[in-house]
């Protein structure tokens, strides 16, 4: 891993860390310290590679991320929740989408308070292509720190979920997607969304039987 791939999820480790202490009512001097760990988490965003430091973006890093904090519970910092749906036709081709950011992906969208997983891969390929699914079963759980090297705020999940067709007609929304389609394995378009994540071999391993298990991130 890149030594700034690293040193950004150190960052977003002692920024969770000092969030999660502070939500919980800590005493003061406990308070002092999950304030200060807030402040330098701040500061390390906010350092160039030649080691000065932006105080404007440091201050408002800080000043964001204080006011984020939620009393308790409601306040433990956690990754967020991806869901993601395989879908295949009967001759045997994956359903993708085109992004308005131009890549190509499977629907994919937030986990939605009220459901269950399995419930928001079922309403995501319904919103975004307007066809009908059933979930089957897990096929993935991705951990995307490594493709969010870029964040210092941002940590996810993603859970694939393998469906079977049931029916409809594509229709596209165009805020979700710019055209979405059935693609055989040679005839992926591009440019697809996170190739390094190899999701092409695991959803088409899954599709073929040759992934039993759900794959992840060891």
């Amino acid at each position: 891993m890149p030594i700034e791939n690293q040193l950004n999820i150190w960052i977003q480790r002692l920024r969770a860390i000092a969030q999660t202490g502070l939500a919980f009512h800590p005493p003061v001097y406990d308070r002092e310290r999950y304030e200060e760990m807030l402040e330098l988490a701040a500061e390390m965003s906010a350092t160039r590679a030649d080691l000065s430091r932006d105080e404007n973006l440091s201050d408002a890093l800080y000043n964001k991320w204080r006011s984020e904090i939620h009393s308790g519970t409601p306040g433990y910092v956690t990754p967020k929740i991806g869901i993601g749906a395989v879908v295949f036709n009967a001759r045997d081709e994956l359903l993708l989408i085109e992004r308005p950011s131009g890549y190509w992906l499977f629907p994919t969208g937030w986990a939605d308070v009220g459901y269950t997983p399995a419930q928001v891969a079922i309403k995501e390929v319904r919103e975004e292509t307007g066809l009908a699914v059933t979930p089957t079963r897990l096929i993935a759980v991705y951990d995307l720190r490594r493709l969010l090297e870029h964040e210092t705020n941002l940590h996810f999940y993603s859970l694939i979920f393998y469906c079977r067709l049931d029916g409809g007609e594509i229709r596209l929304r165009p805020h979700e997607a710019r055209q979405a389609n059935f693609f055989a394995r040679d005839h992926l378009p591009a440019p697809l969304a996170h190739p390094e994540l190899d999701w092409v071999e695991h959803v088409f391993a899954a599709h073929d039987g040759a992934l039993r298990e759900p794959f992840f991130d060891r």
